[in-house]
């Protein structure tokens, strides 16, 4: 079977990635929207980054209502904003909610309508706007996707808008915005990243390239993610450049059973998609393991695990209970008990997680009981 690897946006890493960046504004547009949210501009980054990309000498606007999960509701404020500013660049600024919203507003600014007509994949064909990404947490590897993930509230759907189009121009890696990154959002995005190349590396659509930018991402999150859980600087620098990694590794490899689960419960409950995906990875793990054993024990070995002398099944049962341990380690939810969800509503929740999108791309056939089990495992 062929397999496809898509070249993601120019990343920028390093002490003065901001400034670098700032250089290449003038030659995308002519003003610039910043979308992000309450939270970066109450913690002092939007305008440390704004300050930087003044010096391009283009005017700046800003749209900061972004909430956790956003909806389509939210997308058409911030175009709204865009369209009175007349922007003609956007510029994230924030986690995946801040970059889906911005990649968003740029697809509606071009081919008009609403971005639920965009649902699937290609759905668009004129170029959106360009956009560049400043992530500020260490987890959700947008800035180098080539999609976003919008709510609709109607539904309780995670929409996915997938195009070749839709890669951000510039996505700009600077240790400086993740640096006071709160130990707990450190811990839920950097679990966040890990379950993108885990799931990737074990996915139907995984090739050799892929392969080898995922296994490189668990290695350096496996070193990296509990020391950035307690404030390292330069544990962040790296779970941020890990977060990329395993973005470029899952855009194409595909995902699996994780996100179905855990999309489907924030699309239901609001949970945060790093918190849920950390809670289900390692119960997936477990399920998938039969399906391929000899990739997890490699996993197992990516992430620091002693596997020498082990059958393959023994040492990728080591994958998962080191994962466990990281969850444990950095303090993360690890049951539907915690969140709150009742277990009444575990039959819906797997009903909808059967229609996910990143399903099909599992290892291992999950039926609906197979899921209603896992989501029962997470109580």
């Amino acid at each position: 079977m062929s397999r496809s690897f898509s070249s993601p946006p120019r990343l920028i890493m390093g002490e003065d990635a901001l400034e670098t960046a700032a250089t290449q504004l003038p030659s995308l547009g002519t003003k610039v929207l910043i979308v992000t949210d309450p939270g970066i501009v109450a913690a002092g980054i939007h305008d440390q980054v704004h300050a930087i990309l003044t010096d391009s000498g283009l005017p700046i606007d800003t749209f900061s209502e972004v909430v956790g999960n956003p909806d389509i509701a939210t997308v058409e404020k911030a175009d709204a904003a865009r369209a009175a500013a007349g922007s003609d660049i956007v510029v994230a600024i924030g986690g995946g909610s801040s970059i889906d919203v911005a990649k968003s507003v740029a697809v509606i600014a071009t081919n008009g309508g609403r971005i639920g007509d965009y649902e699937g994949v290609d759905r668009f064909s004129t170029p959106p706007l360009p956009v560049l990404v400043v992530p500020t947490t260490v987890g959700s590897g947008s800035e180098v996707t080539k999609g976003a993930v919008i709510t609709d509230p109607d539904t309780h759907v995670k929409m996915v808008i997938v195009s070749d189009l839709m890669f951000a121009r510039i996505a700009i890696l600077d240790p400086r915005v993740v640096a006071g990154l709160p130990g707990r959002i450190a811990a839920t995005t950097g679990m966040d990243a890990l379950t993108h190349a885990i799931e990737a590396y074990v996915a139907k659509g995984a090739n050799p390239v892929t392969d080898a930018i995922n296994l490189g991402a668990i290695e350096i999150i496996g070193q990296n993610l509990v020391p950035a859980s307690q404030g390292d600087p330069e544990a962040l620098y790296q779970m941020l450049v890990a977060s990329s990694m395993a973005g470029i590794g899952f855009h194409d490899a595909g995902l699996g059973a994780v996100h179905a689960l855990a999309n489907t419960l924030g699309g239901h409950f609001g949970i945060h998609h790093g918190t849920a995906n950390a809670l289900f990875l390692p119960y997936v793990m477990d399920f998938n393991l039969p399906a391929a054993p000899e990739r997890f024990a490699r996993i197992a070995q990516a992430l620091g695990e002693d596997v020498a002398g082990l059958s393959a099944e023994d040492a990728a049962r080591r994958a998962s209970e080191r994962v466990h341990r990281l969850a444990e380690e950095t303090a993360v939810p690890r049951t539907l008990t915690e969140l709150d969800i009742p277990e009444d509503a575990i039959p819906a929740l797997a009903a909808d997680a059967l229609g996910q999108a990143d399903l099909p791309g599992n290892p291992r056939e999950a039926s609906l009981q197979d899921l209603t089990d896992l989501y029962r495992r997470a109580l």
